[in-house]
């Protein structure tokens, strides 16, 4: 079973969890294994209580939020580079 917080994050997306729920949380619902979830965890929820199960009636597809662009990591030889260049600059006396 995979329930999921129906408040959603700031990104979008909404807490969720797999595995045998003997309740559901408040603020939670079941979402039913047949239900198509596009870019889950992130979309819109409406949820209705149904046999006194909250549950996932409706799920609106959202905008999976773009990853930031992250520098490639120096390697070992563009640092060594650096510390050279910059104890020849000391020791030329460029350096204050």
């Amino acid at each position: 079973m995979r329930i999921i917080e129906i408040k959603s994050l700031e990104n979008g997306g909404h807490r969720n969890q797999t595995g045998t729920f003997l309740t559901i949380p408040e603020g939670w619902a079941v979402v039913p294994d047949d239900m198509e979830t596009k870019n889950f965890p992130f979309g819109e929820v409406t949820a209705e209580n149904i046999d006194g199960v909250p549950t996932v009636t409706k799920w609106v597809a959202g905008t999976i939020p773009e990853t930031p662009a992250t520098e490639a990591p120096v390697t070992t030889e563009e640092r060594l580079a650096a510390l050279e260049a910059a104890m020849l600059e000391m020791a030329m006396g460029g350096a204050e």
